[in-house]
């Protein structure tokens, strides 16, 4: 991950500095009409797997936590912050399982110069929820 976005590091940072997650793609999200390509790329969104020796349920608790603490702490926001499993086959029996963290306007039509500013908020803001919980825990 040595060309990751400068935007969206924070929050590649703070993920890895749990422990429990290995970051292996990430995107800043590009909001220009310039910027699209056949792929959305109107979000933000960090994916990743468990570290070795963690397992899957103690990754799950830390987006659980991130996802809703986000919208509790900041209510309806400008942006949505939403976690899922992504299952992509590998073969015809193997299947990759990947975690993906993301953050998606919540109105696609304002300007691009107010999806970047309220994007930056957000992804400021997860940050925070994830290192309050390294050191709450920690």
């Amino acid at each position: 991950m040595e060309d990751i976005e400068p935007k969206i590091r924070p929050l590649v940072d703070a993920l890895n500095a749990t422990g429990l997650v290995r970051t292996f793609s990430s995107c800043e999200g590009h909001f220009a009409p310039n910027e699209q390509t056949l792929v959305d790329r109107n979000h933000a969104e960090v994916r990743f797997v468990p570290a070795d020796g963690i397992a899957v349920g103690e990754v799950e608790k830390l987006l659980a936590y991130v996802v809703t603490r986000f919208k509790s702490r900041h209510g309806l926001l400008p942006v949505n912050v939403t976690a899922h499993k992504l299952y992509t086959p590998l073969d015809s029996e193997a299947i990759e399982e990947t975690f993906v963290l993301q953050l998606r306007p919540f109105n696609r039509f304002d300007p691009p110069d107010q999806k970047r500013a309220d994007m930056d908020r957000a992804i400021a803001q997860v940050e925070k929820l994830i290192y309050g919980i390294r050191f709450a825990e920690g």
